[in-house]
């Protein structure tokens, strides 16, 4: 496996390529401050994007907003290409109408997708690399960045690609989300479909690398930050999100998202007062 990498401005891009081993996919469902970019160019891969579950199996580009659960892992070696693309919060509030196709979609909607301007977003991405020594290579990184950024911002150029056949994980993830609230345990879930405890935790074990009760505080946790962010008290932000507990809601947020609710809370305030006065 070849890996490089190059980084300026809040951007880092990644260009991994070569014979992928299938323990290479060792993290589970995770989320995190910046955004991704991801543009696919060889190998199949299965996807699970918050409630959704994607075959990927082509030339597809997917997407990350901040803090959007996801995980991929292929079940078996073969070799791969793709580059990866990391920007970070700062540039995603620097530059919101260049951010726009990341961050101003329904969580878990549009995330996969196959661009018309796929050739020409992987001819940008080399051309980085080819420029990286060259003393404008940090202007050619952002430079390209912004055109590729462009090119996901026109409509056109994009055709949302069909989920994927995982239809019993798929089944399990939706009521989940449908019924976030009131669900606490596998019992909970399995009450809710024809599908006993112990299948569903082996489903999610062997195909996400985490248990069922860890999927569910994730999207608690998902689901408090966004009231949070409409301007939900914590107090309402924790138990309408289906958490029972306000202690434990503050200490398992602070370790999840590394900042407490009302740090959080406070901070998205204050970057909200920033945009207005720009």
């Amino acid at each position: 496996m070849k890996t490089e990498s190059s980084t300026y401005n809040g951007i880092t891009v990644h260009h991994i390529s070569g014979r992928i081993k299938k323990d290479f996919w060792s993290e589970s469902y995770h989320s995190h401050e910046h955004a991704e970019i991801f543009v696919h160019i060889l190998g199949k891969m299965e996807l699970f994007i918050e409630n959704k579950v994607y075959s990927h199996t082509g030339n597809e580009i997917r997407l990350y907003a901040p803090w959007e659960l996801h995980f991929g892992k292929a079940d078996f070696d073969q070799d791969m290409e793709w580059y990866q693309i990391s920007i970070s919060k700062d540039f995603l509030e620097a530059y919101p109408d260049l951010s726009d196709r990341i961050i101003s979609r329904k969580k878990g909607c549009g995330n996969v997708f196959v661009s018309k301007k796929h050739e020409h977003i992987v001819s940008l991405l080399d051309e980085i690399f080819e420029k990286q020594k060259n003393d404008l290579g940090k202007h050619y990184l952002f430079a390209n960045i912004v055109k590729i950024l462009c090119l996901l911002n026109e409509p056109d150029n994009n055709i949302e690609i069909n989920q994927g056949k995982n239809e019993c994980l798929q089944e399990i993830l939706e009521i989940i989300n449908q019924n976030l609230t009131h669900i606490k345990t596998v019992e909970n879930i399995s009450a809710l479909t024809h599908f006993s405890p112990s299948y569903i935790h082996r489903l999610f074990r062997t195909s996400l690398n985490i248990t069922p009760h860890q999927y569910i505080i994730m999207k608690k946790l998902s689901a408090s930050k966004e009231l949070l962010e409409e301007g939900h008290t914590i107090i309402e932000a924790c138990f309408d999100s289906g958490f029972s507990d306000y202690s434990n809601f503050i200490t398992i947020f602070r370790k999840h998202f590394g900042i407490t609710p009302s740090r959080f809370q406070s901070s998205h305030v204050q970057s909200q007062k920033s945009d207005r006065q720009h």
